[in-house]
């Protein structure tokens, strides 16, 4: 890389903050920029719930909350640091090389819901990584939630205003329930983390000691020996970059400047073991994520899997690591639509299995947010699942296809003619002499011409 080119790099990688609002979002959005510094050297992206049917107020009401420079979003703006962009009506927002890109919403919602929030979210936490923060205010419904899985699991912060400060606590609440939310704190608290963060650099000053190294050994035994005990799980097969990044970051969320000091206190709080444990293991899932990997399946792998087999012989599927159910659920189906095109009488076994008891109790319920309508197709959607109650519900059918269980994948021994084996991000965290004893289960599990 040139030098020009590492300049510009540098430039670009600034920190991104995505605020997330509906119902009642306009004080909380003025409590929080009325306590942001103008100079933070952060770039702000304010995506509201916006009446299709009139003009939006914000850039105006926002000028005089706040000294930074306020715009209404154009197709393929660059961001700056130390400016306000806001979402035009009509349009979804999405994140690129640090410019923003507007797509067009659904004319008719009702039969496809949008949600602006983490379609945004998602965008953010794949350009900008760990240098993402969401940020959930007040509103209602549960649109942000995946969205700042999606930064959580990239190394940003997720950040959600107390439900308690909220005029409409639905999206805070939902946040929140997904186990991943850094701080819950009232708007102005909230600023004031942020700026912390960018413009103050606390979280950089423990990160920075990742540029001389990993944690020593002896470190790294205690915090693992800490959660083996509290948490009954074995990490020391991670990779030691994962491990450190990870940990780095719990301490300096925990307010920690120094690493013995986090793992003191680390030793004494139940909550903070349980924490770390969650970020360490990491669970990135959606319904038909990686869209690629799906027409593969689809058009390729499972129907020559399908065609092979017999009516009434049984078709046994492996998907190893796979949190919180979305991938098993995502196949099922898959499977359901190809055996009813292509004529087929099969059963079906398929074990989904994963080393956090917590994912697999939840993968168990089948019962998914309102958001998964952006990823699961409309045709699935309406003939798979049943919406009560503000969430949607796996038909029963393809939820007794499939047998959750707890797995350790280093430990525990494979299931046995498996025709398809999926595992699809666990490998990237382990070190490579454990990946290849997890490859060596994967090939004794399969079938004669089985496929992983």
């Amino acid at each position: 890389m040139s030098s020009t080119e590492a300049l510009n790099k540098s430039k670009r990688n600034f920190y991104v903050v995505g605020v997330g609002a509906s119902a009642g979002g306009l004080r909380a959005l003025e409590e929080f920029f009325e306590n942001m510094p103008g100079d933070s050297g952060a770039a702000f992206v304010v995506v509201q719930h916006l009446s299709p049917d009139f003009k939006s107020l914000m850039k105006e009401l926002l000028e005089r909350r706040t000294p930074m420079v306020v715009h209404r979003v154009e197709n393929g703006m660059a961001l700056e640091p130390n400016h306000v962009y806001l979402i035009p009506p009509r349009n979804n927002l999405t994140v690129r090389d640090r410019h923003l890109y507007l797509l067009e919403q659904e004319s008719n919602p009702r039969s496809h819901p949008n949600f602006p929030i983490n379609v945004f979210f998602h965008s953010l936490a794949e350009d900008c990584g760990d240098k993402a923060i969401g940020v959930v205010l007040s509103g209602t419904g549960s649109d942000g939630s995946k969205g700042l899985e999606s930064i959580n699991n990239q190394g940003g912060l997720s950040l959600v205003q107390s439900p308690f400060s909220a005029e409409f606590d639905g999206m805070p609440q939902s946040a929140i329930a997904t186990g991943l939310v850094d701080k819950v704190l009232s708007p102005p608290q909230l600023a004031q983390v942020i700026y912390d963060c960018v413009a103050l650099g606390k979280t950089d000053v423990i990160r920075a000691h990742l540029t001389d190294g990993n944690l020593n050994a002896e470190q790294m035994k205690r915090i693992i020996a800490l959660l083996q005990e509290s948490e009954k799980l074995d990490f020391s097969y991670y990779k030691i970059t994962t491990l450190s990044r990870r940990i780095y970051r719990r301490a300096s969320l925990a307010g920690h400047d120094d690493l013995q000091d986090y793992i003191n206190f680390l030793a004494v709080s139940r909550e903070e073991q349980a924490l770390l444990k969650d970020d360490l293991l990491i669970g990135v899932t959606r319904f038909f994520r990686d869209k690629p990997a799906w027409t593969i399946l689809e058009r390729e792998t499972l129907p020559k899997i399908i065609h092979d087999l017999k009516d009434g012989e049984q078709l046994r599927v492996w998907i190893a690591a796979c949190a919180t159910g979305e991938e098993a659920y995502s196949l099922a189906i898959l499977i359901d639509h190809l055996m009813t095109r292509l004529h087929k009488q099969l059963s079906v076994k398929i074990f989904a299995t994963d080393i956090d008891n917590e994912s697999i109790a939840k993968a168990a319920e089948g019962a998914f947010p309102e958001s998964i309508a952006k990823d699961v197709p409309a045709e699935f959607l309406s003939r798979y699942f049943d919406f009560r109650n503000g969430s949607f519900h796996i038909d029963r059918k393809i939820r007794e296809m499939i047998i959750f269980a707890p797995h350790n994948l280093t430990k525990n021994a494979g299931f046995t003619q498996m025709n398809l084996i999926t595992c699809r991000n666990v490998l990237i965290y382990m070190r490579p002499q454990l990946q290849q004893q997890v490859l060596r289960t994967f090939h004794f599990s399969l079938a004669s011409k089985g496929t992983l």
